[in-house]
């Protein structure tokens, strides 16, 4: 008996749900072990969307399989046509395939069905980056900045997609309030200072670069010894 088999049967025993026995184990970072609790959720309950798409979830982390992933997803989608975590999920798998386009209409249709799946927006986001979309790019990336993610990498991106769309002022503004509110962020001022320095502003450039240089310890002066 492999040692996934062992612990199917132990949970089985204890009367475990599938979803608490992959969370466990997941969360113990056993991902075979939870791929394969997965595929018994699937296999025990047919009718049911969800074992396949924990199934499918699981084979995207660990990157293998994409036919049974594949098989999995279909399945979830048969059940489940309007659920927007197969959709995405379906994105997700376009997308280790190579089909750029064909993950970006699956990410759109999965917003469409759920307009707030912020896991949808961040994949589209990067998949319209990939494709030189910078309008879709900006789109998406100023819906999850105003969903409440303060993430810098975001605003990062966003910076970087203005730039590249020829939005060369709006890009500045990103980056200087970026700069504003987290002046002591090393990535930050090294993205402001580059940006400086690709718009001609070497002087500029230099003196941000400059406040990342550690500061000098002032030496106190010691008087002369009286003894």
């Amino acid at each position: 008996m492999t040692a996934a088999s062992a612990a199917l049967v132990v949970g089985i025993l204890l009367s475990a749900t599938p979803q608490e026995e992959i969370s466990a184990y997941e969360g113990a970072g056993n991902d075979a072990v939870a791929l394969s609790w997965a595929e018994w959720w699937a296999q025990t309950e047919p009718r049911s969307p969800y074992g396949h798409l924990e199934a499918a979830r699981l084979g995207l982390k660990l990157g293998t399989r994409l036919d049974m992933v594949d098989w999995h997803l279909r399945w979830a989608y048969a059940l489940a046509p309007d659920n927007p975590r197969a959709v995405h999920l379906w994105g997700v798998l376009e997308e280790e395939r190579g089909d750029i386009q064909g993950a970006r209409e699956a990410q759109r249709k999965a917003i469409a069905l759920r307009g707030d799946y912020v896991d949808a927006h961040r994949r589209l986001a990067a998949l319209a980056q990939r494709a030189g979309d910078w309008a879709e790019a900006e789109k998406e990336l100023r819906y999850l900045i105003g969903a409440g993610d303060g993430d810098t990498g975001l605003r990062l991106q966003l910076a970087s997609v203005q730039e590249r769309s020829g939005q060369v002022p709006q890009a500045e503004k990103t980056l200087t309030d970026l700069h504003r509110a987290q002046p002591k962020n090393a990535v930050v001022t090294r993205a402001l200072a580059d940006f400086y320095g690709r718009t001609g502003r070497q002087k500029q450039a230099t003196a941000l670069l400059k406040t990342l240089e550690p500061q000098k310890k002032a030496m106190r002066s010691l008087s002369a010894s009286r003894r």
